[in-house]
C-alpha cells in the first residue's frame, strides 16, 4: 500500500487481511517482508521514488549512491508508518514521547479555536489514536479515500473527540470549517500539499522555494487565531516522538505578510525536524517552484 495524491491504494479486502495479519504477526515480520518483497518493486515503478531521489540529490546535496540508499530507506520507513497505522486498527499500541505538550494543553483548555498544522513527515496520524481531547478536532482529509479506510479511521478514533471533514472532491466544506471555528474547536490540516496551483504561498526549505497551500494560513490570519504545528516522528526503537511547536506571527501586519510569516515558520519547523530525521520526508508530490 502506498499514498499518492492523498489516496491510500488497496482494496477493502486487502485492508481487512492486513489488519487480521497484524493481530497474529509482529509488525517487525511485516516490515521485513515489505522491505524485501515490496519496496524494490515499488521503487522501480513509483514516480514518488524518483521525486524522493531528486529530493536527496538536489535539496539535501547527497551523492548519487547515498541518494539511492536514502530513497530505499525512506520508502521502508514510510511503509513502516503505514503498517503502524493498520497495526493501530488491529489494536497495537505505540509508545509516544511528547515535546511541548504543555502549550498544547493550554490551547485545549482555552475556549478559543486554533489551527493545527501537520506536514507529510513522520506519521502524524498515529498521534490521533493516542490523544483524548477535551476540545473537538476537525481533521481535513482527502475526500477521495476509500470508504473502508475512512471507516477504520472513525472506529480507531473512537472517543478521542476527532471528526473528519473530507475535502478536495469538488464539494465545498467551508461552512463546516467555519462552524467548527465558531464553536471554538480545532481545525487540523496539512499545508505541504495543495489542490489549486493558483492558491499557494512560497517559502524556503533546504534553500529552495517550496509551494504550500495558502488556505490554512489564510484561515488563521483572517480570524487572527493561534496556530500550532504537530509532528510525530518515528524513532529507531519503533516508538514515536510528538512535537508541538507554536507558529508565531505578527497580527498587526498586513494579511499577506502574516501569511508569509506563518508559512516561513512552518517550513522552518519542517527543516528542523528533517535535520533530526532526514529520512522521514514522505511528501511524494512535486512541491518545488523550480521544477
Amino acid at each position: 500500500m502506498r499514498l499518492r495524491e492523498g489516496t491510500t491504494y488497496g482494496s477493502a479486502w486487502m485492508f481487512r487481511m492486513l489488519i487480521r495479519l497484524l493481530k497474529r504477526v509482529s509488525t517487525k515480520a511485516v516490515y521485513a517482508f515489505m522491505a524485501i518483497c515490496v519496496i524494490p518493486f515499488t521503487m522501480v515503478f513509483s514516480s514518488g521514488a524518483r521525486l524522493t531521489f531528486r529530493y536527496f540529490r538536489q535539496r539535501r546535496g547527497y551523492g548519487w549512491w547515498r541518494s539511492l540508499r536514502a530513497t530505499y530507506r525512506n520508502h521502508c520507513l514510510f511503509g513502516q508508518t503505514v503498517i503502524d497505522k493498520f497495526a493501530m486498527y488491529a489494536g497495537h499500541k505505540f509508545r509516544i514521547v511528547y515535546q511541548g505538550l504543555e502549550l498544547y494543553r493550554e490551547l485545549l483548555e482555552s475556549p478559543k479555536p486554533f489551527i493545527q498544522l501537520s506536514a507529510h513527515i513522520g506519521c502524524s496520524e498515529i498521534l490521533g489514536y493516542s490523544l483524548h481531547l477535551n476540545k473537538a478536532c476537525n481533521v481535513l482529509v482527502y475526500g477521495g479515500e476509500k470508504q473502508s479506510l475512512m471507516s477504520y479511521r472513525k472506529a480507531s478514533f473512537g472517543d478521542s473527540n476527532i471528526r473528519m471533514i473530507p475535502v478536495g472532491t469538488g464539494a465545498s466544506h467551508s461552512e463546516e470549517i467555519v462552524e467548527a471555528l465558531d464553536r471554538g474547536e480545532i481545525v487540523s490540516a496539512f499545508a505541504d500539499r495543495f489542490m489549486n496551483a493558483n492558491k499557494v504561498v512560497l517559502s524556503s526549505l533546504h534553500g529552495s522555494m517550496m509551494k504550500l497551500a495558502k488556505g490554512p494560513f489564510s484561515l488563521a490570519t483572517t480570524r487572527g487565531i493561534d496556530v500550532i504545528m504537530v509532528s510525530t516522528m518515528k524513532e529507531r526503537d519503533g516508538s514515536y516522538t510528538a512535537f508541538f511547536t507554536p507558529m508565531d506571527y505578527d497580527r498587526s501586519l498586513p494579511k499577506s505578510q502574516q501569511r508569509q510569516q506563518l508559512a516561513d515558520a512552518y517550513t522552518a519547523e519542517i527543516e528542523r525536524l528533517l535535520d533530526l530525521y532526514p529520512l522521514q520526508w514522505f511528501n511524494y508530490t512535486n512541491v518545488w517552484a523550480d521544477e
